[in-house]
């Protein structure tokens, strides 16, 4: 016996059909259901943060006051660093009538302040601006480093130290250093801290070198070492070369010592903090790590030499030479060898 068919619902008509767009006065009704429910939900949020704070207590920072400190000369302010109830404040950026001869004295790139800000004299704290041998030290930087300018002021466990830039390239510094005892006396050491200006700072976060394998590598027409975030590293082809992106141009590009490589030859490790992913690169039969920052959101690729930070993965090893069956004998020319493929970017 044949079934007669059945009626179709209304449900399944509504299914076989889309769905009418919706006018301009339901999308307002939506907008305002949703923003109505979004403002009830952070108002529950800021009630339950409240009983958290009644119960438990706040400990987020708040300003407490502004205060005005007062230079010998006009300059841009380098840093701040408190020693007690003594604050220490360094510029930098001097006119050049104050660098100019012998160079600037010390009350010109130092001062010392209350907890108010009203000016102290250099020896309100003995053994910091008033030391003979700091002083010395001082004068010397400026004499022999006439670039030479205040970068910043850093408690580095119960060492003060002084970080001075006395070139254009990052690694050019000059580190001035003194103990700080428990009870708060201050003893100048010496002018060799840059060790400790370049050692991550105590409880801070430390970056963590992944070194790259041949698991990494990507071969073709234009080889590269693929790490974080689609970043792409070679040194083939005489340049040291960066992408970081789908496309083959490099964002980064500078030549190497010795053209000849493989992707094999080169020391590459790799660190992410944050949105930036950090490289350190030494090509084949150089002895200086290299060391690039990447941006990821934009692609910006920058040289960034002796950053601070842990050392390099496998530092303090010599750069590797090439073995002894590369090396001709005597009356023996060199092995030819034909030239590796260019990485202007990726296969």
């Amino acid at each position: 016996m044949t079934t007669p068919p059945t009626a179709p619902q209304p449900q399944d008509q509504a299914a076989g059909q889309a769905a009418p767009p919706l006018d301009g006065a339901a999308y307002d009704v939506l907008r305002d259901r949703l923003a109505a429910q979004a403002g009830k939900l952070a108002r529950g949020a800021g009630a339950l943060d409240a009983r958290r704070t009644e119960a438990f207590g706040s400990t987020a920072p708040a300003a407490t006051g502004t205060l005005t400190l007062r230079t010998a000369h006009p300059a841009r302010a380098a840093d701040l660093a408190a020693l007690g109830d003594v604050l220490l404040f360094g510029v930098r950026d001097l006119p050049d009538t104050v660098t100019a001869g012998s160079g600037p004295a010390v009350g010109d790139v130092f001062s010392l302040h209350a907890r108010d800000g009203s000016p102290l004299p250099e020896d309100a704290v003995p053994g910091l601006l008033d030391d003979p041998a700091f002083r010395t030290e001082f004068a010397a930087l400026h004499r022999y480093y006439r670039r030479s300018r205040l970068l910043r002021l850093r408690r580095s466990g119960q060492k003060l130290l002084a970080v001075f830039r006395t070139g254009e390239r990052v690694a050019d510094l000059r580190v001035l250093r003194w103990s700080v005892a428990a009870d708060g006396s201050v003893a100048f050491l010496d002018a060799r801290g840059e060790r400790d200006a370049r050692e991550p700072a105590p409880g801070g976060p430390g970056v963590e070198w992944t070194p790259a394998t041949r698991d990494d590598h990507v071969l073709g027409r234009h080889p590269y070492v693929a790490v974080a975030e689609g970043v792409g590293v070679s040194t083939v082809g005489g340049h040291l070369t960066v992408t970081t992106g789908e496309d083959d141009a490099p964002a980064h590009r500078e030549p190497v010592a010795e053209p000849l490589q493989s992707l094999a030859d080169a020391d590459l490790a790799h660190a992410r903090v944050g949105p930036l992913v950090l490289l350190r690169v030494r090509p084949y039969k150089e002895e200086e790590w290299r060391h690039l920052v990447v941006h990821t959101p934009t692609g910006a690729v920058h040289r960034l030499d002796a950053p601070d930070g842990a050392p390099a993965p496998g530092a303090g090893r010599p750069a590797r030479g090439p073995p002894p069956s590369r090396r001709p004998g005597p009356g023996r020319a060199p092995p030819s060898r034909s030239p590796a493929p260019s990485c202007a970017g990726r296969g």
